[in-house]
């Protein structure tokens, strides 16, 4: 049995990122590993025995030292939109490496993030070339972005692709959803759901004018904005304050939900429209598949087969696709063929304990 400290996002609140490391360290203890997990986004001042809080910069370096000490593996997540989220990366390989026992490295997201990958830029690509060199391994989402950090010198034996999404990802029991929400669906036709954050890479001013632009052939259509963490909601309310109150009248702008909230939501709804370019495969993007729902998101290189794209950036290219969906959607609905039924929560809980029960070609995870 092996000791292994989770260093990413944890719920609450709840996102892609914080779903997987909840999933995969249920089942590093379902085995009979030690997993602790030390929580790094939103509420990590909170104390709570299901995580290790963190109170500060020096209390998280303490803490990554401790556990390290105690013999536990490091594992840190990060992707390349956050300078904050490279550092405390960096920290942890660091410690990693001084104790002898480097840090395993889980890179997230898609080939289109600020920082990466970036040939462009001298600093920026020595910055992860060094983070990936002093990571003892690296697990990523795709094929297509192991290459990518293979190209900054790393051997493709230190390199595993392991898909994010899981089946476990769609068990839900459906849920109550907030009274605002049902009034909501009653009164609006289409709905569109979208998971957002209040951020640039989720291109919030081509979102509102898709939505403007669609609503001129559907004017009762509707659109469900939610995902905000508590730090960015206000900003959010700020932003849609000043809207005309028509406009205001057609979207419904929520926090963030939990995941039976989230599931039984997007269900309810016609459909998932997914702005951000730079998140490879979302997770939501293969829930709302797996579940039945269309999905229209930007063309990022890597959406599955099944999502009607749109170009990044056109709001007018957005509202074409919207509304090519209501015009062919019991088509579209019947097309949806589903997602693999790969374990990867498993396969990742296989990596950070060097069980390793898989098949390996190319340092590519396949299930068995």
């Amino acid at each position: 049995m092996v000791k292994i400290l989770q260093i990413g996002n944890y719920p609450p609140p709840m996102c892609g990122w914080a779903i997987q490391t909840k999933l995969v360290t249920e089942e590093l203890r379902r085995r009979g590993h030690t997993c602790e997990v030390l929580k790094i986004n939103e509420n990590r001042q909170v104390k709570d025995p299901a995580y290790v809080d963190v109170q500060s910069g020096l209390d998280y370096l303490r803490k990554v030292a401790r556990y390290g000490m105690a013999g536990y593996r490091l594992n840190a997540h990060v992707n390349a939109m956050s300078k904050k989220g490279y550092l405390l990366a960096m920290i942890a390989v660091l410690v990693g490496r001084i104790l002898g026992r480097p840090a395993l490295l889980t890179f997230h997201g898609g080939l289109s993030q600020d920082y990466f990958p970036r040939r462009d830029s001298w600093k920026l690509y020595q910055a992860f070339r060094l983070l990936f060199g002093l990571a003892g391994a690296v697990a990523c989402d795709s094929a297509e972005i192991k290459q990518a950090i293979e190209r900054y010198g790393i051997p493709s034996s230190k390199v595993i692709a392991i898909a994010t999404f899981s089946p476990q990802y769609l068990h839900f029991q459906t849920a109550v959803l907030p009274v605002e929400a049902e009034e909501f669906l009653s009164r609006r036709r289409p709905v569109f759901f979208s998971y957002v954050s209040f951020r640039p890479e989720y291109r919030l001013d081509t979102l509102r004018e898709g939505m403007s632009l669609f609503r001129k052939n559907h004017p009762l259509a509707g659109f469900v904005w939610l995902g905000f963490p508590g730090n960015e909601l206000p900003s959010a309310r700020k932003f849609v304050a000043a809207w005309p109150p028509e406009e205001r009248d057609s979207l419904l702008l929520l926090g963030n939900l939990n995941h039976d909230q989230f599931l039984t939501l997007m269900t309810r709804c016609f459909g998932v429209l997914r702005t951000p370019a730079c998140d490879g495969v979302a997770a939501s993007v293969l829930e709302a598949l797996a579940l039945g729902v269309p999905v229209v998101a930007s063309e990022n290189g890597r959406r599955p087969a099944d999502v009607i794209t749109y170009e990044d950036a056109s709001s007018e290219d957005m509202c074409s696709k919207l509304l090519y969906l209501v015009e062919n959607h019991a088509t579209v609905k019947t097309g949806l063929a589903g997602i693999p039924s790969n374990d990867n929560v498993g396969q990742m809980a296989d990596w950070l304990s060097g069980e390793w029960p898989l098949t390996l070609r190319s340092g590519i995870v396949h299930a068995k």
